[in-house]
């Protein structure tokens, strides 16, 4: 492989003869190679003459097991490959140390660390690692031990938090917020110093100047930069009204402000900024109203353009200064100390309690050998390190001795590392022999503790130069996308990514540059530009510029301000509104119709042979396999998406993260199990009785319900006896032996009890995505055997183990049942698909609005600034925004939409040849003049600070870029700032398509249907209607019938096997239909006792036991396999024992097989007179499979003549004798006649000859059927 510059130097720094040792951050791009480069570096690590390394020697991080095992997998690859051309006796002793070689997520090597040094700890070696569920009610057991002390003792400011944040029914608010706080604080390297640290700042804050804490510094610095736009935007104003034809009219509305600019450029105390902001309530700002110029612009004398511009700045500035009302600075500073005073309490509580909570879960978990994730890596951190007299932390013995025995550390995606993590590599290594590789605009795992500042910390700071002992190496070259999408990402990024908005600032070193290998495109090529598609569902101004001609986006809410808390909330209101997730429900009409828009453009792609291009610059014909639909989320969208695929024809799949615990066949194990448990639950037994296991309708439900007082379980035998119905006695009598059973085991055995008896898994099996379900019902099961390795016992438990796992967000997923290879359209999150790539990607749902709904919780939590909560009026029980829960809402706020940005760069990224970005939009024009008119005005390459960060969704930020794209006019007509000259921005001349789709075309329900009022009238009221003139032509059309059915009804492919059946047991054709609600059934077999058959009259054959369809079966094949395998010569009794034996020690049978080979019968064969025959020919064919087509009414008289069938089969043996085959077909039926046989496999035989002639062009003159039970050749006749 062709190395680049960057990747070379990746691969060798340092070089030989310069420094010793390096530490190298390398910058990887996405598609940039970044796998292959550290696996080439480790191998050369290994070969280098100079310091060659071993593979022991070496530790290798990876983010998730499959990547470390991907990764242990190519470096064996490369290894071995190496190792084939060169005979190196040192790569092979390295191949064989790289089983046991540190490759392996951090958790593992923790692990490893912990059972290496278990002796310097005080924990029990056989330790194990507790589950979610396990461990979600161990922590709500002693917590709820640790509140109750709490109340009795009346510690830890209980009744103060109690009455913040608990209510009159339980404590489980309390709870929430505590084991938010545990779970945050474990994830700090030194957690118990976190939460002492976060406490004592609000005790030092107490009566200190505001500005001199973090939070006033943190909003005097964002006030300062808010002042700077101001300033920055009423110059460009002023500038423009001053032009010849400028409109001057509105100089007085831009200075009228003048004297609240200079109060806050001039204040220089919290309290003078107070004072500024005041002045804003008090002025009556002016509207620019374009109407005042309504004869200027008319006569040409005022530029139109210069109008747009200047009321764009004006009402920029107008909204961001009314934005300042509801800020910071509402309050005084003595109004913050009184904040914090009130706060402290709470504060004190909530830390103090959860320090406790800490000592007591450890003790629980001690208690029964058990650790979690996060105890992994906290033993670990303490196993390497001491903390000094100074109160630092130094190197322990074990760090320095595991610093000696690795000479290379390799961190691979360190943007996804936390911050206790980077504690435990720092300690392994030296500060010269580390490697990090990763992509900071690809850190995307937030909530999972990750801090992408790390690797911001180092990108800054170390330097470029090759003899630099830090070094940074970019690799921007991109492999897998085509340069169009490149540029268009570029496009994008350049304006919206940077520093202040996004942690990062993307400029021409974080670019990506074209890299893959370019051949000229065929004309069907699916690549091409970019396409934009918006779906307008609102009712504003139509579209002049769409082929679609429709109407235009959302006019969302107008400029509202971080700040704005409105008044004060009750303890437990929502005044959030709607969640992302709801609004999508909100919106499920403007989801079908993007939907189906999708599946259009999908069929069009179909239709016109679109083709891809592999990595290899070769084309090929695309695949469904080939597509992919991201979604943000996939929660409320994904199921309806693919249901609608299915339905136009489309196979989809998408991979759910969560609707396990929803699913029908699991919801009814539930129930069942809550019934056993206690059956006097009415709910779980209504589902239950309704459900197949019983069957009742909603009338016996009734009519049960009505039968007596007491619960139904109470009146169910009485019910059952009374109405003679033997469904619900038998049902009784199980529940009744069920709950016996539960007593006596465990609970996975009584679910399998349950599966077995009920022919439970056959039955879902059978039902409509039967494959899923299936996988969900063994789930369960597997669930419960992972609750008893554990510490609980019993049925009621589990429930809870499974209502802790819900809780705790631990929903399991849905059954996954497709492969890669599938050729399916996927539709995944964005964070699914990373470290994936796609020939075509669909961007779907880009107007969903960002889910910030976790910011607006009464206690926040922040790596750097601690814990903040929100202020609370004891007197009238009301929470309100206090000034360092503000503080830490915005740092969240901007944390989340630079991750947002990083998201959408892993979205776009994604796309190989074609990208194509889709959602809908209610006010189109209001949207533009929101997002696009700040942008055009802008003067800088980067977008203002404000308009990025106060976007709501990926569409804002692509209108807000594409506006100064030269193909972005669509948007600049509807932001009316069009006469503006757009910047010279790099990119900008990548091809792009914007359009705008009516969305009334893509409505479920005809347009046509709702004009007709009358017509539907008389359909109501059962009229007979007046028929149209082409009634009958449409009548025709629907009892249109195919004239070729008989092709249709029968599969185009066909094996001979099947062939046979067809011919010799017709009457099997018939196949048993299972119903989705059948009740349990009691069929007589004959003068046989009735006997209970579960779910099913008959199994189907497909879901039988595999004892059940092949002890037959299998001798059958074993004795085709030997007659496969054995060597074709003469043999006595004990030489045929031995090749037997030989075969089975060379892997072709198992033991148990050698068993069941019949070596008299093989015997017989080869003695028999056509053995003689086979072992005398010059040529054997054994195992010969062919295809062909034949005429399809040969097999099937209804199917039309000319129509062709594929015919697939393989001959068991063939041999040649005076140039002319002998077929041989081996058989091990149980059959008492040659004359049985031959009836049952003729046509076979008949057909394998036919199939041999045409392909050898050598006749049959003999067909055999040789019958292993019968010992004899039975010969087949022409007819």
């Amino acid at each position: 492989m062709k190395w680049t510059d960057d990747q070379q130097h990746a691969i060798d720094s340092p070089r030989p003869g310069s420094l010793p040792s390096q530490t190298l951050l390398v910058a990887a791009a996405a598609g940039s190679g970044k796998t292959a480069v550290l696996v080439e570096r480790i191998i050369q690590r290994l070969q280098d003459k100079e310091r060659p390394l071993s593979i022991q020697e070496l530790l290798v991080v990876t983010f998730t097991k499959a990547a470390a095992a991907e990764m242990s997998a190519r470096i064996g690859a490369k290894l071995a490959e190496v190792f084939n051309s060169t005979g190196d006796a040192k790569l092979e002793e390295q191949l064989s140390l790289l089983p046991s070689a540190h490759i392996s997520t951090l958790h593992s090597f923790c692990q490893w660390v912990i059972s290496s040094y278990f002796y310097r700890l005080d924990i029990d070696p056989t330790y194990r690692i507790g589950n979610e569920g396990e461990l979600m009610l161990l922590k709500t057991d002693v917590l709820a031990k640790l509140l109750g002390k709490a109340y009795e003792e009346n510690l830890y400011h209980m009744f103060e938090i109690a009455d913040m944040f608990g209510n009159d029914r339980s404590d489980e608010s309390i709870m929430v917020q505590i084991l938010s706080l545990q779970r945050f604080a474990v994830a700090q390297a030194d957690p118990e110093d976190w939460l002492i640290q976060s406490k004592k700042q609000y005790e030092e804050a107490l009566n200190q100047p505001v500005l001199d804490t973090i939070w006033g510094q943190y909003f005097w610095k964002q006030q300062q930069q808010l002042i700077g736009e101001i300033t920055e935007r009423y110059e460009s104003l002023r500038s423009l009204t001053s032009l010849p034809d400028g409109p001057t009219k509105w100089v007085e509305q831009a200075d009228s402000v003048q004297y609240i600019m200079g109060a806050l450029i001039e204040a220089k105390t919290w309290d003078a900024m107070h004072e500024a902001v005041a002045l804003i309530s008090q002025h009556k700002f002016k509207s620019f109203d374009t109407r005042s110029f309504k004869k200027e612009l008319e006569a040409g004398v005022v530029s139109d353009g210069l109008v747009s511009q200047v009321k764009a700045l004006g009402t920029a500035n107008k909204e961001a200064l009314q934005a300042m009302k509801s800020g910071p600075f509402v309050i005084t500073e003595a109004q913050f100390n009184e904040q914090i005073g009130q706060m402290l309490p709470y504060v004190q509580g909530l830390i103090d309690l959860t320090l406790a909570f800490m000592v007591d879960f450890a003790a629980a978990k001690k208690e029964l050998s058990m650790l979690d994730f996060s105890d992994l890596e906290h033993l670990c951190l303490a196993l390497l390190r001491t903390k000094q007299e100074d109160g630092t932390w130094a190197p322990s013995e074990v760090a320095l001795e595991l610093q000696e025995t690795f000479k290379e550390v390799m961190v691979d995606e360190y943007q996804d590392t936390s911050g206790v993590q980077e504690a435990i590599v720092n300690l392994v290594s030296r500060k010269d022999n580390r490697f990090y590789v990763g992509d900071v605009k690809q850190s995307i795992y937030r909530f999972r503790m990750a801090n992408p500042l790390l690797f911001m910390e180092k990108y800054h700071r170390f330097g470029r130069d090759v003899e630099a002992v830090e070094r940074r190496i970019d690799l921007s070259q991109n492999f897998r996308s085509d340069e169009n999408i490149l540029a268009f990402t570029n496009f994008v990024f350049r304006q919206i990514m940077t520093e202040a908005a996004a942690e990062l600032t993307y400029g021409d070193e974080e670019a990506l540059n074209p890299g893959r290998i370019v051949t000229e495109a065929p004309a069907n090529w699916v690549g091409g530009p970019v396409e934009l598609h918006l779906i307008d569902v609102g009712q504003g101004n139509k579209s002049t510029f769409a082929e679609d001609r429709g109407t235009a986006d959302t006019a969302t809410n107008g400029q509202t301000s971080m700040w704005s808390a409105g008044p004060a909330e009750g303890r437990h209101s929502n005044s959030e509104g709607l969640s992302s997730d709801e609004e999508d429900d909100a919106d499920l009409e403007n989801d079908e119709k993007e939907t189906a828009f999708i599946i259009e453009k999908l069929q069009a792609l179909k239709a016109q042979g679109k083709v891809v291009q592999n990595p290899d610059g070769t084309y090929r014909s695309m695949a469904w396999r080939d597509v992919v639909i991201l979604l943000r989320s996939v929660k409320t969208k994904a199921g309806r998406m693919v249901e609608a695929l299915r339905q136009a024809g489309i196979p989809a799949y998408a991979e759910e993260n969560s609707g396990y615990f929803s699913a029908l066949e699991v919801k009814l194990l539930l129930a069942l199990l809550q019934v056993i448990d206690n059956p006097e639950q009415d709910l779980p037994m209504a589902a239950v009785l309704s459900s197949p296991f019983v069957g009742l309708d909603a009338n016996e439900l009734g009519h049960l319900r009505m039968s007596g007082e007491g619960s139904l379980w109470s009146l169910l035998p009485a019910y059952g006896a009374a109405m003679d119905n033997d469904v619900v006695i038998r049902f009784v009598e199980r529940l009744e032996a069920w709950r016996t059973y539960s007593r006596q085991h465990s609970v996975s055995d009584l679910l399998w009890t349950i599966y077995e008896e009920m022919n439970y898994v056959d039955y879902v099996s059978a039902m409509p995505n039967g494959l899923v379900r299936r996988a969900n019902v063994m789930a369960l099961y597997e669930r419960a055997k992972q609750y008893e390795a554990g510490s609980f016992r019993g049925i009621f438990r589990f429930l809870r183990f499974l209502e802790s796992l819900q809780e705790a967000g631990q929903d399991l997923g849905i059954g996954k049942t497709v492969s890669e290879a599938d050729d399916v359209v996927r539709i995944m999150s964005i964070h699914k698909s990373k470290g994936l790539e796609f020939p075509v990607v669909f961007l779907a749902s880009s107007q969903k609005k960002f889910n910030l709904r976790d910011i607006q919780a009464p206690m926040l939590l922040h790596g750097d600034s601690g814990v903040a909560v929100k202020g609370y009026f004891e007197e009238y029980r009301v929470l309100y925004a206090s000034l360092p829960w503000l503080h830490m809402r915005e740092q969240l706020r901007l944390a989340a939409k630079a991750e947002e940005e990083r998201i959408l760069y892993v979205a776009l990224t994604r796309a190989r040849d074609k990208l194509f970005i889709t959602g809908f939009v209610k006010d189109f024009k209001g949207l533009c003049q929101k997002q696009a008119g700040p942008a055009l005005v802008s003067n800088s390459e980067k977008l203002p600070t404000s308009l990025i960060t106060g976007a709501d969704s990926y569409l804002d930020w692509f209108i807000m870029s594409l506006s100064r794209h030269l193909e972005g006019n669509p948007i600049r007509v509807y932001s009316e700032v069009e006469d503006v000259g757009l910047m010279d921005l790099p990119d900008k001349t990548c091809r792009l398509s914007i359009t705008l789709h009516d969305g009334a075309r893509y409505n479920s329900t005809p347009k046509h249907v709702a004009k007709e009022p009358a017509l539907l009238a008389a359909v109501e009221r059962l009229e007979p209607i007046q028929a149209e003139p082409l009634a009958d032509e449409i009548i025709g059309r629907f009892n249109f019938a195919y004239p070729y059915m008989g092709a249709v009804q029968r599969a185009a492919k066909i094996s001979v096997s099947e062939l046979k059946r067809r011919f010799a047991e017709p009457e099997e054709e018939a196949t048993h239909m299972v119903e989705a609600n059948v009740r349990y059934k009691q069929v007589s077999k004959s003068s046989e006792e009735i006997t209970d058959l579960g779910l099913f009259e008959v199994k189907p054959q497909a879901l039988m036991d595999q004892e059940e369809v092949t002890s037959g079966a299998r001798w059958g094949t074993l004795m085709h396999e030997a007659m496969q395998w054995l060597p074709m010569k003469a043999y006595t009794q004990q030489s045929l024992r031995e090749a037997l034996d030989r075969l089975t020690l060379d892997g072709y049978f198992t033991v148990d097989e050698r068993r069941v080979l019949n070596e008299r019968a093989l015997y017989r064969f080869f003695t028999s007179a056509l053995g003689k025959r086979l072992l005398a020919s010059s040529q054997v064919a054994r195992e010969w499979p062919f295809s062909m087509l034949i005429e399809g009414h040969e097999v099937y008289p209804e199917v039309e003549p000319r129509e062709k069938l594929f015919l697939q089969g393989i001959v068991d043996t063939a041999f040649l004798e005076d140039n002319q085959w002998v077929l041989v077909d081996y058989k091990t039926d149980r059959v008492t006649s040659a004359e049985e046989l031959v009836e049952r496999y003729g046509v076979q035989l008949r057909i394998y000859s036919h199939a041999l002639e045409r392909l050898t062009k050598k006749p049959v003159k003999e067909r055999y059927i040789y019958s292993f039970r019968l010992h004899e050749a039975v010969a087949v006749p022409n007819k």
